[in-house]
């Protein structure tokens, strides 16, 4: 299994960007592309990651991996951190799977097969880090879940809340007319709104 190498990695996201574009570019099908999180987004998260240095995390939309990478790049020197990321598709994940063992950073991560709602509805941890990234039209279902995965200091951080506005406006407004959190949304990517738990 490779170790982990910073020149490596950079060039294999880079490279695997632009493979997963191209074949995105291809599919007539929307659910048959990829979707990737765009490259400053995850650059971002990457930061946050490193910054905060969360004990736990949570990523729900695995898809095969790209923003997983990053995520766990961002984690790479904080000791005893659980990171899981869930997607519903067996063959993502494990596409997945094969992305972080290409890049040294297979042990970083417990990838779950499983739907989103069906975890969260019978998770009983507290997250210090969340981001979510899954078919929208299913962020709503997610809510009741979601709050009771956060706690104070918690940070939700959602993609393209710019690009698709409209599919995520109820959702978000869970979050920002929420007292408990104070919330922010970021001209970065595709959009990220950002949810950061103020009170139990």
């Amino acid at each position: 299994m490779p170790t982990f190498n910073p020149s490596h990695f950079l060039s294999y996201c880079q490279s695997l960007y632009e493979a997963d574009s191209t074949y995105d570019s291809e599919q007539s099908n929307r659910l048959a592309r990829h979707r990737h999180v765009e490259p400053d987004a995850v650059q971002f998260l990457a930061n946050i990651a490193t910054i905060r240095q969360p004990k736990k995390v949570l990523e729900i939309g695995t898809s095969t991996g790209f923003s997983t990478l990053w995520l766990a790049y961002g984690l790479r020197h904080q000791a005893e951190c659980d990171f899981i990321s869930l997607d519903i598709d067996k063959n993502r994940s494990e596409a997945a799977r094969q992305h972080l063992q290409n890049t040294g950073l297979s042990d970083s991560v417990r990838l779950i097969v499983q739907d989103a709602l069906i975890f969260l509805n019978s998770n009983e941890d507290v997250f210090d880090l969340v981001f979510l990234d899954a078919e929208r039209q299913f962020y709503i279902d997610y809510i009741r879940g979601l709050h009771n995965a956060l706690d104070v200091g918690s940070v939700l951080i959602v993609d393209n809340v710019i690009s698709h506005r409209n599919e995520v406006s109820e959702f978000l407004a869970e979050f920002t007319n929420d007292s408990r959190y104070i919330c922010h949304t970021l001209d970065v990517g595709a959009g990220l709104f950002m949810a950061v738990r103020q009170e139990h």
